[in-house]
């Protein structure tokens, strides 16, 4: 008897201590503290960033564009006639003038041919006049004097062709510049249509770019210019020729700068660049890893305002310097975010610390 009450009594504590845990486990324990409904704080919420104060500086601005320098002419002269080269009396490399002789080439047979098309040309000129006077006397009918003038003109067109294909064995400077390169030798068996020498007018030089859909309604013809080349030089100039229409594989317009100082030791080929001076702006230096891409795809920066909420200001790049790049876009003052700026968002009000460590101010006073 004793043991079944044991056994009940063991029962009903286990069963006392199950509803507990359940009761427990429904509920929570009572001394949780419900911090759903809390408001957070504005340590919680806001983030720390550090700025540096820009002071802007006056800088020359220019619309600068990745160019090469270009002869005004350079134009390859090709063979006119077939014939094996027989002589080279200019040397390459010089400069010529218009009508210098080059290059020579065998003419053959041409010089009789010459004679034998004049002499022709005059026996037709006299059978033409006599058929003429018997015509006008009326021995011979129109017909006859017909015939006689095409004759004649076919004589007169044998001869010129002849005189042409003469003329060409002699090749000539076609204007003033320097002989660049002759592609044959003497000896060399050559046909129409084969190149022959090149020559180039280095009288006038040209710095040739590319302006960008934006850069190019900030140039005009006639705006002065200059170019920079590798070694150092700059030479003067101005722009003389803007394309109308853009390349359609770059959408970009071609533009030409005459240089109009001396042309000594500018060369066709050699890289340049171009720049079109647009009167001076307000610039800032920063990093280049400070820049951010807009959402209209073009360049930004963080800033602060004086309220420590963030702003995203549209930027363009100036020119680039050893210690970073050098924008423009904003004015006056500016307090360029350089350490968080990829964790805030445009309008969030933040905590600020100068870029020296000292907390911000304004926002102790916060």
């Amino acid at each position: 008897m004793s043991n079944a009450m044991k056994l009940s009594f063991s029962h009903k504590v286990a069963l006392a201590i199950l509803l507990v845990l359940v009761i427990w486990v429904v509920t929570g324990p009572a001394h949780t503290e419900d911090v759903a409904d809390r408001p957070l704080s504005r340590e919680e919420l806001s983030l720390t960033v550090a700025y540096k104060v820009l002071e802007p500086e006056t800088k020359e601005h220019s619309v600068k564009v990745s160019a090469h320098v270009a002869a005004n002419r350079a134009v390859d002269v090709i063979a006119e006639v077939s014939g094996k080269v027989t002589g080279l009396p200019a040397k390459k490399g010089t400069q010529v003038k218009e009508g210098r002789l080059l290059l020579e080439i065998d003419p053959r047979n041409l010089p009789a041919r010459l004679k034998q098309a004049e002499a022709q040309l005059k026996r037709r000129k006299l059978e033409t006049q006599s058929t003429r006077n018997l015509f006008e006397r009326e021995l011979t009918n129109q017909s006859a004097v017909v015939i006689a003038e095409s004759e004649l003109a076919e004589a007169e067109s044998e001869l010129t062709a002849i005189r042409l294909d003469l003329d060409a064995t002699q090749v000539r400077a076609p204007f003033d510049g320097i002989y660049d390169q002759r592609y044959v030798e003497e000896g060399e068996y050559v046909t129409p249509g084969t190149a022959l020498v090149r020559v180039i007018d280095n009288q006038t030089m040209l710095v040739k770019g590319a302006l960008s859909e934006k850069a190019v309604g900030q140039v005009q013809v006639g705006s002065k210019a200059y170019a920079e080349l590798p070694n150092g030089t700059t030479v003067n100039g101005t722009i003389r020729f803007i394309a109308a229409s853009a390349s359609a594989d770059t959408r970009t317009y071609e533009a030409e700068m005459e240089v109009t100082d001396t042309t000594k030791g500018l060369y066709d080929g050699q890289t340049a660049t171009l720049k079109i001076p647009q009167g001076k702006r307000d610039a800032y230096e920063i990093s280049p890893a400070l820049l951010i891409i807009t959402e209209d795809g073009g360049l930004g920066i963080k800033l602060l305002d004086e309220d420590n909420r963030v702003n995203i200001v549209s930027v363009d790049i100036l020119e680039a310097s050893t210690n970073g790049i050098w924008v423009y876009g904003p004015t006056g003052p500016i307090r360029l975010i350089t350490v968080g700026q990829g964790f805030v968002d445009v309008g969030q009000q933040v905590d600020a610390k100068e870029q020296n460590g000292q907390k911000d101010k304004k926002a102790d006073a916060e």
